[in-house]
């Protein structure tokens, strides 16, 4: 496929170009396979299909899971992928991990949520495709849509990884441009169900700001027609890449993943990577005084208090690949590991080295 025959775009392909062009290339104009999935793509695949399958036998009047009914459903999900094409990169880390951790959200959420859940849904796991303009279509898959007792109309999106605030990206704001064009609603609720931090983040969207949201699609699009050249742009997140077999920029140093604040020489000084987007960070000043930021900004925001990172460095300390604090020993009933000092927020953890 030729780049002007491309007319059909999804978030995940423009948020593809963003982090990586030449990621975007191989998948969406070369249209190549993936060598691999990653674990944590097959643990949210499972997660999310367990939660369709619930409400759907809800929605047909049938009585909610057990905690038996559920497990056995999450094996089966887990259990239909070819695990041979799953890669776990975090050293230290196996399979059994994922699929406990998976389970364990899973659980969470139906005691949380879902037992108490009085919402009428409409779409689970819903397939859209709107015109952006005459030659352009937008198209996704949106997790839940759902009606609440007090009448408002909830997009609904479940993220297992780390989140904020679901209007920190367009994919829900471009959700509820199509669900606009569907409904009357003059304002809708977009929510992300945090089931790592087990809280739901809810903002409210008014019909009055889906054109921008439009322009905004139609002008990121632009981007990748304006390209002549699909370059990579490396970082530890290549480990996660499905295309790195193939990609002769690709980052490939796995002591990445365990150290996400290895440093690298570059123009004279000594710079860390940014535990967000794997970018590299560089040292900025703002009126409350030094920090490290994310290169990778606009698209990336995270930043790091340089004070911070000064004495993680004198401490020998390392940085959370999660969120960025300060990784420590701590003792567990299976001995000694190495976990998030932000824990309950961040429960990041793994095997002492």
């Amino acid at each position: 496929m030729e780049k002007n025959e491309l007319n059909r775009f999804s978030f995940s392909g423009i948020s593809t170009f963003q982090s990586c062009p030449r990621a975007f290339e191989y998948h969406y104009i070369q249209e190549l396979p993936e060598a691999f999935s990653s674990v944590e793509a097959h643990m949210g695949t499972t997660v999310h299909e367990v939660l369709r399958w619930a409400y759907e036998r809800r929605g047909g009047q049938k009585p909610d899971p057990s905690v038996k009914e559920i497990k056995i459903q999450y094996t089966g999900f887990w259990d239909s992928e070819n695990l041979e094409a799953v890669k776990v990169v975090k050293s230290g880390r196996a399979t059994s991990d994922y699929f406990n951790l998976g389970l364990e959200l899973t659980l969470a959420y139906f005691q949380r949520v879902f037992a108490s859940d009085e919402s009428r849904t409409f779409h689970l796991e819903h397939e859209f495709e709107i015109p952006l303009d005459d030659r352009i279509s937008y198209k996704g898959i949106i997790d839940r849509v759902s009606r609440q007792p007090d009448g408002t109309l909830r997009i609904t999106d479940y993220k297992t990884g780390k989140v904020g605030s679901p209007l920190d990206t367009l994919q829900l704001p471009s959700y509820a441009m199509y669900i606009f064009e569907q409904n009357s609603d003059r304002e809708v609720e977009l929510c992300y169900e945090d089931l790592r931090e087990g809280r739901t983040v809810i903002v409210p969207f008014k019909r009055e700001d889906a054109p921008d949201v439009r322009l905004q699609l139609l002008a990121g699009i632009g981007e990748i027609y304006k390209t002549d050249c699909f370059d990579a742009r490396p970082s530890v997140l290549c480990l996660w890449c499905g295309y790195n077999n193939i990609c002769p920029n690709a980052q490939k140093d796995q002591a990445m993943v365990e150290a996400p604040n290895m440093l690298q020489e570059e123009d004279g000084g000594m710079q860390p990577y940014c535990p967000k987007c794997g970018s590299l960070l560089k040292k900025r000043k703002g009126k409350f005084g030094d920090f490290l930021g994310c290169t990778d900004y606009p698209r990336c925001r995270y930043t790091l208090d340089l004070k911070e990172f000064e004495n993680v460095e004198r401490a020998g300390r390392e940085i959370c690949p999660e969120c960025g604090g300060t990784l420590r020993e701590r003792k567990g009933r299976f001995g000694t590991f190495v976990g998030c000092s932000n824990f309950p927020r961040c429960r990041y953890s793994r095997d002492k080295l």
